[in-house]
Formats: structure tokens, sequence, C-alpha cells
């Protein structure tokens, strides 16, 4: 077993070319990295962690490691790298192991808490490798579940308003499907030509003109003819609406009969959104967005 300081660590990872994070995924495999909690009702019960011929795994620990208790099985000669620092374990295999087989690999800690060890079943995943995993053992601060808690709930809310509104666009499909979902009611479809001579400007290459803005039961939707000045195609596929004055952008679906607008060309696109997205007399920021992010169209007022 090889023992490593710190900074010798790093130097030998540096002087081996080895980048956990950038190294190049086997032939058909992703490189993953993820998370293990360790808890006292799962004391003996092996973990799993997938490794592959030449792929470097990194087993990272929030508690000091015993150099003397950590055990390889009968594999030491299988792996052509095998350093265990004070958090870390890192390994690399000269060989997949066989389908079917198991390597047992014990961690031990020095600071007498419980779980007293870890045991880590290393085995072959035909998708993927395990590039790095975070290992917790110590119990966690109310403050460190709160904010993943905060993080987990700010990432769902942000979904809330892209799925409602895929919903919707499926839902509502002429006339028939909008009475049918209750899109359209005896007070039937207001619509309105939007003064925008004032947002005209091109935004990257892309400019709006004739903008026509429709409200039914709980939809609002824009009617934009789109220019495209730019010298490459462009396809909108993502448009958010938020206040002007600044707050929560909310998610709106875009269609076109055109695949994309070819430069020099224009083409009639339509945003929907839910009507609560945009109450009447309200002002709305608009930008509608390729794939890539790498044009996008801004309108920064509308006033319906």
């Amino acid at each position: 077993m090889l023992l490593f300081s710190r900074p010798l660590l790093l130097l030998s990872l540096l002087l081996l070319g080895t980048n956990v994070t950038a190294q190049e995924p086997p032939q058909g495999r992703e490189l993953v990295q993820r998370r293990v909690t360790l808890t006292q009702s799962a004391v003996g019960k092996p973990v799993e962690v997938h490794v592959a011929t030449g792929s470097l795994t990194v087993l990272e620990f929030d508690s000091p490691v015993d150099h003397v208790g950590v055990k390889l099985g009968d594999a030491r000669d299988r792996f052509e790298l095998f350093v265990v620092n004070d958090r870390l374990v890192m390994l690399k295999p000269t060989g997949d192991v066989a389908m079917g087989e198991r390597v047992l690999l014990t961690v031990s800690f020095l600071d007498g808490m419980s779980p007293p060890r870890a045991v880590f079943s290393l085995l072959t995943n035909a998708t993927q490798v395990d590039a790095q995993v975070q290992v917790s053992r110590l119990p966690r601060t109310a403050e460190a579940v709160q904010a993943e808690l905060d993080e987990v709930r700010a990432a769902c809310a942000s979904k809330d308003a892209e799925l409602a509104a895929l919903r919707a666009r499926s839902a509502a499909t002429g006339p028939s499907g909008m009475i049918l979902a209750g899109a359209m009611d005896v007070d039937g479809v207001k619509a309105k030509e939007l003064r925008v001579e004032a947002v005209l400007k091109p935004s990257d290459g892309l400019k709006a003109e004739h903008v026509t803005a429709f409200r039914g039961t709980g939809w609002v939707a824009l009617s934009l003819e789109i220019t495209n000045e730019g010298g490459a195609p462009w396809t909108p596929t993502e448009a958010r609406l938020s206040p002007a004055g600044g707050g929560r952008s909310h998610a709106a679906t875009v269609a076109m009969r055109e695949t994309h607008i070819a430069p020099g060309g224009k083409a009639m696109v339509v945003v929907e959104s839910r009507g609560e997205d945009w109450p009447e007399r309200g002002t709305r920021r608009v930008e509608l967005r390729d794939s890539t992010g790498a044009r996008s169209l801004l309108i920064p007022a509308l006033v319906f």
C-alpha cells in the first residue's frame, strides 16, 4: 500500500497526468460523480462502486482514514494504482473485474465514531464508472440538511412551470381541445396588437415585428413575426416571461411551422403561457432562446 501526504498526493496526480473529472471515460461508459451516506443500519452491507480498466476511481471521506485498516482483498496486483491518504482512497484497475465477481475494499476510520469501518464492493458496470464517490459518515448539521433541502426545492419549483406549460400545450390542440380543456369559454379570446416601436432593436441579429397578443381562459399567447438578420439559421426552442421590473421568470412553450429561420428569412413564432404568468395590463419581459443558448431574442417590455 502506498501512503502519501496530501501535497505529495497532488504532485503524484500531476506527474501521472491524472484528472478525476477530466479523464476520458472508458469506451461506452459514463463517468459518474455521486454521494454515499453511511448509516448504522447499513453496517456490514457493502456499498457498490463501479470501476473499469485504466479509469481512476476516488473515494473521498469526511473523516480521517486509518491507513493500516484499509484492506483490498487478495486483488492488490490487479490495480496499477492504489493510494491511501488521510481522507482519500484512489485506485485504478489494470483490467475489468469479471462479470459477477466482486472485490471487497474495507476502509477503517480513526476517530472511534460509528460506524467504525465501511466495506465497498468493487465491480464492473456495463454503462458507467464511478470517477468520484463522496462518502458521508459523520452526522450532518441541521444547517447543511436545510441548505440541501432548499436547493432541491428551488430546482423542483423551476420545473413546475415547464411541466404545466407542456401539459397545457398537449391538452389544447385546436378549438375543440381548448373548449374541452376549459381554455376557452363564453368570454372567448381577446386579441391586441402590441406596441413595440421602442424595443425593435435587433438582439443577436434577431428582430421582432408585428407582435399580437391573445388571451383566453387561463392562457396568454404571443404571435411574433421574427426576422433573422444574422448569418446562421436560428430555431427558438425555449421562451421565458418575467416581470419587466425584475422577479421570477416563468417558462412558456414555443411553436412555429418552419424548422428554423434562415439568414435573411422571416417566420411567425407563437409563445404560449399561463394566464397568471401575465395578468391583464401587466408588463412582461419576453426572451426566446435556441437550444444552445448561443443566440436569443429579448423584448424588454410588453404590456397586455
